[in-house]
């Protein structure tokens, strides 16, 4: 009888945990299909989740049960999301960033209330609090049932059931109802001999069909809520999060359209075509109706390619001169080697973050002078770079113009400015094929223009990617709601776990910050290595958790006397991470690379496992340490931001700093 309820309560640990983590993604990926403009500020989800988890962790010695709540907040938070989808969300004019929705004329539909976006992120943070407080306080009083280290383990193992089941639904496209189904479901096991247990039953299935209702037009991508706008010309508007992000465009009809997209196709040698963000499939369109002889298209998005696989009304990828690739256009370049007569850049402009963790956006390492230097790697000798872009200031212009000229040269960039901004208003030329271009067409010679003096806009590199960031820093929209986040978090933190009675464990709290830091660097590394898709991301999540469980056996197995020996090592291997040159891995083949950037990026974050669980397994206050620990990576995921500024390299150094501190900490004062 007693072994046969131990094992429930480890199947209910492993639930609750599983929850968290499948809950913690599901919200990254719906919110912002509701909340205009939250897409951009994916990581104070996470952030939040973690605050809540944090709160409820420090809150796991109470003897009232919170976790009964949980599908009511729930509820409540789904109505107010929703809700929050018919209120215009307005940005400031002077935010020092761009944000899609400037283009007040690209939504789907306006609604006629405002508020600012500062205002419902600092909702949307504060509601996700509420929903994970429970979660963590009964994550917490589960873990209490075992010790220490074996009850982290078994949170582990849930928190990775997870994110693989996340990333399985990512995979098939699986609606959001689904998510919040499962999620609800959980919960109900968990109820099943409360008496809420019938309130709760009904609670997830009226979610369920609240959000299946309200969703019955969209289709879920592994990167956006994508809806789609028909045409009375067959033409296909395609919406991501709210946002107009592109459209196939029936050319027999646009001749206007037609006569932009083919503009570069009169000039130059079109036989073989790379296109990089081939989306729906006009640039592929075009280019076949040049002659082009062969074209390779790459799009990372999958239900984006199969709309034009199926819709577009010239059926492009049908020809069989075109090959598609499914992946990053970073990563495809990577390995690329065929000379290409063309590469096309297809106006990509990303609506999202690159990762959970990290501000960077899905295609800024595109962007950026170590990306356009392995284009013009691929270009033939009389090839050249097509550049489409919808700029919407002149800054970005002179960025993305400064930019190309820094890897071609004065000599062989171009560009010009369409007076039409219908689709795209900025087509930049370079390569080597632009000066014989430039010598046999005197009339293209009079239509593009010269590379205008340099400009004082810094260039995006791989190591400070950040294409839509007016200058090197953390712009004023981003540094208010940091500090409105932080003010919430304060007041949280004092309100519900006030801060007495050793309730904060500095050491925990050092190590958590320290780690989201070089989770996030681990994140933006391989995303630039393998390519930022969401696979990527998932592969990178479940690596983390696996080295924590196998710290975990270690620890379990090994008695260390002392981590002293542990924070030398993991020293020097921030220090090797922050010098070593990962450019120089992206010439490896695959499994080279992979072997390399595991090592190089699985070193520290094995030794700072071994270090968390050697310090947990001798604790005394489970609740305390693991909240704690969240509460630190809340401030981590705050200090992500420092990269704006100071680039991603400088993640390595503010993640050092934190492991020294804790280390300095560790020796002055007992850590349990």
């Amino acid at each position: 009888m007693r072994h046969t309820v131990n094992m429930m309560k480890k199947f209910v640990l492993i639930i609750a945990s599983f929850i968290s983590l499948f809950l913690e993604l599901s919200l990254i990926r719906w919110v912002p299909a509701h909340v205009f403009s939250v897409a951009f500020f994916s990581n104070v989800i996470l952030i939040a989740s973690f605050l809540g988890l944090g709160l409820g962790f420090l809150l796991s010695g109470k003897k009232w049960e919170m976790f009964r709540v949980f599908p009511w907040f729930l509820l409540i938070f789904t109505i107010v999301i929703l809700l929050l989808e018919n209120i215009q969300i307005t940005l400031p004019s002077n935010a020092e960033t761009w944000i899609w929705s400037y283009y007040q004329g690209n939504r789907l539909y306006v609604p006629a209330l405002k508020i600012s976006i500062i205002a419902a992120l600092g909702i949307v943070f504060t509601l996700i609090v509420l929903i994970f407080i429970p979660l963590g306080q009964k994550i917490g009083k589960l873990m209490a049932e075992f010790s220490p280290l074996y009850g982290y383990t078994l949170n582990i193992l849930g928190s990775l059931f997870g994110v693989i089941c996340f990333g399985i639904f990512s995979f098939f496209n699986t609606p959001a109802f689904v998510w919040f189904f499962i999620t609800g479901f959980l919960a109900v096991l968990i109820l099943y001999k409360d008496k809420i247990f019938i309130a709760a039953l009904f609670i997830t299935v009226l979610v369920t069909i609240i959000i299946g209702v309200s969703e019955k037009n969209i289709t879920w991508s592994p990167y956006y809520s994508i809806q789609l706008l028909r045409g009375e010309d067959k033409s296909l508007s395609v919406y991501v999060n709210q946002l107009f992000h592109q459209k196939a465009v029936n050319f027999d009809k646009d001749l206007h359209a037609g006569d932009k997209y083919g503009f570069p196709y009169k000039w130059f040698n079109t036989d073989r075509v790379l296109i990089i963000g081939s989306g729906t499939g006009n640039d592929v369109c075009v280019a076949l109706k040049a002659g082009a002889g062969y074209v390779d298209a790459v799009e990372i998005d999958p239900v984006i390619l199969n709309i034009g696989r199926k819709e577009h009304p010239q059926q492009p990828y049908d020809d069989n001169r075109v090959r598609v690739f499914t992946g990053d256009a970073r990563s495809f370049m990577h390995n690329a080697s065929m000379p290409y007569d063309m590469i096309v850049y297809g106006t990509l402009d990303s609506h999202a973050n690159l990762s959970v963790t990290s501000s960077i956006r899905l295609d800024n390492y595109v962007y950026t002078r170590e990306a356009l230097q392995e284009a013009r790697r691929l270009l033939s000798t009389e090839g050249v770079m097509v550049l489409l872009f919808s700029v919407p200031t002149d800054w970005m212009s002179a960025r993305l113009i400064d930019t190309v000229r820094s890897v071609f040269g004065n000599e062989e960039t171009r560009y010009i400015f369409t007076s039409d901004p219908y689709l795209f208003n900025l087509m930049i030329f370079a390569g080597p094929g632009l000066t014989k271009a430039l010598t046999e067409h005197p009339d293209l010679s009079r239509v593009l223009s010269a590379p205008p003096k340099e400009s004082m806009v810094k260039i995006p590199s791989d190591d400070w990617p950040y294409l839509y960031l007016e200058k090197r820093g953390i712009p004023k929209l981003y540094l208010i709601t940091l500090l409105m986040l932080a003010g919430i978090s304060i007041a949280a933190i004092f309100t519900l776990s006030p801060l007495k009675g050793g309730k904060i464990n500095l050491f925990f709290f050092l190590l958590g910050c320290a780690f989201l830091l070089l989770e996030t660097k681990s994140v933006t590394t391989l995303s630039l290595l393998f390519g930022s898709t969401w696979l990527v991301n998932a592969v990178v999540f479940s690596a983390v958790l696996f080295l924590a469980l196998a710290a975990n056996w270690l620890v379990m197995k090994i008695r260390f006397k002392s981590p002293a020996w542990l924070f030398g090592a993991l020293v020097l291997s921030l220090i090797a991470s922050y010098f070593f040159p990962i450019a120089s891995l992206l010439s490896l083949g695959f499994f080279s690379k992979v072997v390399a950037a595991s090592f190089l990026i699985g070193l520290p974050i094995f030794f700072a496992a071994i270090i968390f669980a050697i310090a947990f397994k001798s604790t005394k206050h489970i609740g305390a340490a693991l909240g704690s620990n969240l509460l630190g990576a809340v401030i981590g995921g705050f200090l992500e931001y420092g990269s704006m500024a100071f680039g991603l390299k400088a993640l390595y150094i503010a993640a050092l700093a934190c492991y020294l501190l804790a280390w300095v900490y560790y020796r002055s004062l007992d850590y349990t």
